[in-house]
């Protein structure tokens, strides 16, 4: 796909992954993924919290903050655009 002209179609992974260090490399790999979705994202951020594990949320925030990591509810909203 890089190779190819014109308009690219987004590429986007689904992942209910619970630890956020297995899907890292998916969310801030090399581009090749447009976004990734998680189907309980919020309720990741808030049990991660909990749980004190702050390696975890730092890892969560960055790939929110930079727009790499969303919430599945989010993705009606992304194709609709």
């Amino acid at each position: 796909m890089r190779n190819r002209k014109g308009r690219l179609p987004h590429v986007v992974e689904v992942t209910a992954e619970p630890l956020p260090s297995r899907f890292a490399l998916l969310a801030l790999g090399t581009g090749d993924i447009d976004y990734v979705y998680h189907f309980a994202l919020y309720e990741l951020q808030e049990v991660v919290n909990r749980l004190g594990m702050d390696g975890a949320a730092d890892l969560l925030s960055v790939k929110v903050k930079g727009n790499r990591l969303k919430d599945i509810s989010d993705l009606p909203l992304n194709l609709a655009v």
